[in-house]
């Protein structure tokens, strides 16, 4: 009998559907794309029915429901906190029960919810704890035999790291961090301090730590650290989480609000916080500097831990510090492991694969796929469909062969135009890579300006990536490892500084994408036929959107590059250019 295992993150941010089988995943998408409420922490109805549309498959067919909450997790911790902390610890308890009926699935919650009778549901339901289900999705879908699993985010099940020694099918558990110490929270509250205060802005202050410098190392040695015996520790006099009566909070519109984490002591070390809105100063820029460093120090001191327990140096990550690629990039060039795999969706959209493979794999007995190296795993459009948006938005278009249509869009990009490319099955977890994205010339005079001032609208901090021909990673960049899923950053070589000017960072480093043509023909081919042109085996690569989640439907990137300033725009074989 096949397997069909349906996995779900919901009741938390970034609330995804993954189906998956004995070939591995077949079909994953982040409910956001499809209601384009950026990270929504609702069900994922949306979701589900689409990964069951693309599979061609009916809840009738599932024969496994994996959830990637485990309210039973780490109970004696939980009892234990309340105890000791009865104000905010019962509050907490009476939310904890609510969302423990949110995912303890029934039949008829799930019909209901993808508008299906109950009598559709045959499967058996599963809960998996939150950071198993992050390891599991990196191990299962990475190519190693043996590995040690690493799990860093703010918080899930009251744990906020996991560390395991993975083999085979297997994934042993060898050490947690249980809340409140998190070095997620670390990060988060020190974002809020300077003024980046709403959910998900930790990557923006990634971006401004390149314009600071270290001055607060002494006072951030305070707040966290990790040594071998204790593990992660926080500075609780600096935090106040730990009294908080809730954690995330799902407000209307399934948005999602992370409550003030950090304590007014924090004022003690570095005077009063920065106002939303309001100018950066030296200060911010240097304590974001700081904390980045800081995180980087515990984050591969964790990782050195984490390998000398299991004995493996491969090692695979997920857990929302996983998207912290400055900390990826570290671990990679400095030799702290040998390889790594990470999931293309590290976040918590990433649990859903997790929960289905551990169900899979461990629950079920299935072998395991082929490693999976590459995100494109959401829909495709066919030329029908696309044709069909074509006609309707207005617009003059030419259809063209496939081979036409790369060397037209290398031809404009050659001559600085900002081309729009919508092809083949969109990417699974936040990074645009090449299927839903904007590319340009990455060395082109003032690219990046001309993209904010045109299209993207982005702080000036923020750097834009660069895509490079996977054979060509070590020619441009101070990195040898492939990293399809662009989750680290590498330096850039100093004689590639000018040519690739837009995607150089202000610390010299780009957060790369190295695309192989295995993984994804056409991109591959668009950048050699760039190559052939410029003598540059790489774009700039940014997610397709204008503010808002990166585009799912053809009429939305034709909406998109109708409305903002770009120059051209490739949606499936069909060609449309702006004159001037």
């Amino acid at each position: 009998m096949s397997r069909l295992v349906l996995g779900i993150n919901s009741a938390h941010a970034d609330s995804s559907a993954v189906l998956a089988g004995d070939e591995g995943i077949i079909a994953a998408i982040a409910e956001e794309r499809i209601n384009r409420k950026k990270h929504c922490a609702g069900f994922p109805s949306l979701a589900v029915r689409e990964v069951l549309r693309i599979a061609g498959a009916s809840l009738r067919d599932v024969t496994d429901v994996a959830v990637a909450r485990d309210p039973k997790a780490n109970l004696a911790a939980k009892l234990g906190f309340v105890l000791r902390h009865p104000a905010s610890g019962v509050p907490r308890a009476a939310k904890r029960l609510r969302v423990h009926r949110e995912v303890s699935m029934t039949p008829a919650a799930l019909a209901d919810a993808v508008g299906a009778s109950a009598s559709e549901v045959q499967a058996r339901f599963h809960n998996v704890e939150h950071h198993l289900a992050h390891i599991a999705s990196a191990f299962y879908c990475s190519p190693f035999e043996r590995a040690t699993g690493i799990s860093v985010d703010g918080a899930g099940d009251f744990a906020t790291n996991m560390v395991a020694s993975c083999q085979g099918t297997e994934i042993r558990i060898a050490r947690r961090t249980l809340w409140p110490h998190s070095l997620g929270v670390y990060y988060t509250g020190l974002c809020q301090f300077i003024g980046f205060d709403r959910f998900g802005e930790e990557y923006k202050v990634m971006g401004l730590s390149a314009y600071g410098v270290n001055r607060y190392a002494r006072e951030l040695r305070q707040v966290v650290r990790f040594d071998r015996k204790a593990g992660l520790r926080l500075n609780l006099r600096y935090f106040q989480h730990q009294h908080a009566t809730t954690g995330l909070e799902i407000l209307g519109d399934d948005e999602v609000r992370v409550p003030q984490l950090w304590g007014e002591r924090m004022r003690d070390l570095f005077g009063e916080p920065r106002q939303r809105g309001t100018e950066y100063s030296d200060r911010d820029r240097d304590m974001a500097a700081s904390m980045q460093l800081r995180f980087e120090d515990v984050y591969l001191a964790l990782i050195e831990d984490a390998v000398r327990r299991s004995g493996c140096r491969d090692a695979v990550f997920a857990g929302g510090s996983a998207l912290n690629s400055v900390g990826n990039g570290r671990a990679l060039t400095e030799r702290v492991i040998d390889r790594a795999y990470y999931h293309p969706a590290a976040s918590d959209d990433g649990t859903a694969a997790g929960a289905a493979l551990y169900v899979l794999h461990a629950k079920l007995g299935a072998r395991r796929a082929p490693p999976l190296d590459h995100a494109y795993l959401g829909r495709a459009w066919d030329d029908t469909e696309v044709e069909a948006a074509v006609a309707a938005s207005g617009m003059a278009f030419r259809k063209l062969t496939r081979e036409a249509l790369v060397e037209t869009a290398a031809d404009a990009l050659a001559k600085g135009k900002i081309v729009g490319w919508f092809q083949g099955r969109e990417e699974w977890g936040p990074r645009a890579l090449g299927n839903r994205s904007i590319l340009c010339h990455p060395g082109w005079p003032n690219m990046k300006a001309t993209l904010n001032a045109r299209i993207k609208n982005r702080e000036p901090f923020r750097p834009f990536a660069p895509a490079v021909l996977a054979e060509k990673v070590s020619l441009c960049f101070q990195g040898e490892h492939e990293v399809p899923f662009m989750i680290a950053v590498y330096k850039v070589r100093p004689e590639w500084k000018e040519r690739l000017s837009a995607v150089t960072h202000e610390d010299g480093t780009g957060r790369v994408q190295t695309v192989a043509r295995s993984q994804n023909e056409i991109y591959y081919d668009l950048i050699a036929a760039f190559e052939r042109r410029t003598g540059v085996p790489v774009l700039l690569n940014t997610s397709f959107n204008e503010n808002e989640p990166i585009v799912h439907t053809p009429t939305q990137a034709l909406d998109c590059f109708a409305r903002t300033r770009m120059d051209a725009l490739g949606v499936g074989p069909f060609w449309l250019e702006k004159a001037g």
